[in-house]
């Protein structure tokens, strides 16, 4: 009954007790209309509806105030006097909008959050790809300080020339250690009969492993032939047992 009523209302815009016809096809004229009040009321889920003019009766239907319906329904209701003409629009839905705003402002926030994430991922990243440059170039720097010593220390070991080369890092150690045997092959071998040769090897492999950045470093190496680049010894150094094996 009340959306019957509703649709009447929602037809025509009573003024005083003027009945104005909405469609564009209907002629314009002035009736005389018999209203009848009875105190009517609308109420609204529960509530009832407050109104500066009382709905009434003509004919058998009820007719309330468009505007005062408008306001229930969240509706903008305008009158054109010019052109008798009634505007119908949607008012914005002010919880629906403000839980959207609250919802913008807390995706823009999460963004904000994943943004500053992917940042500190991004330093943390370029922190760690930066140390890691800086411990290999420390590393390197501490092989490249103990083969200067090596050098220093066993070039003219028992009066031959010898050349040492390092690589690798604190875990593994590459040593290569060239004799030129054309220039000294008899006292070479004199050396080696002694075992000469092989002492020479452990003592280098020894103070690798005596040095703090290379303690606990695996050793591989070789003896090589300058002249003729062939390989005369292998060896390696287990730093788990400080065992050293040679492979002639």
């Amino acid at each position: 009954m009340f959306k019957k009523q509703y649709l009447a209302i929602a037809s025509a815009l009573i003024l005083t007790t003027t009945l104005i016809p909405t469609s564009s096809q209907a002629a314009t004229g002035t009736k005389n209309l018999q209203a009848k009040y009875n105190n009517i009321k609308v109420i609204y889920n529960g509530a009832a509806v407050p109104t500066t003019i009382e709905p009434f009766i003509v004919n058998g239907t009820t007719y309330i105030p468009l505007r005062m319906m408008a306001g229930v329904f969240s509706k903008d209701v305008a009158w054109d006097g010019a052109k008798y003409t009634i505007t119908v629009k949607d008012l914005p839905n002010s919880q629906h909008a403000n839980e959207l705003a609250a919802r913008d402002a807390q995706i823009r926030s999460l963004q904000n959050t994943i943004d500053s994430l992917n940042k500190e991922i991004s330093d943390l990243k370029n922190g760690k790809k930066n140390n890691s440059n800086k411990k290999n170039d420390d590393i390197q720097d501490a092989l490249d300080d103990l083969e200067d010593d090596l050098n220093s220390d066993y070039d003219d070991y028992k009066d031959l020339k010898w050349s040492i080369s390092l690589k690798g890092d604190e875990d593994d150690v590459d040593v290569e250690i060239e004799i030129n045997l054309d220039k000294y092959k008899d006292e070479f071998d004199d050396l080696d009969d002694d075992g000469d040769v092989e002492a020479l090897v452990e003592d280098i492999i020894k103070d690798i492993w005596d040095d703090k950045d290379f303690e606990d470093a695996d050793i591989k190496g070789e003896i090589i032939d300058s002249d003729s680049d062939d390989t005369i010894y292998e060896f390696e150094g287990d730093a788990s047992d400080q065992d050293i094996k040679f492979d002639v």
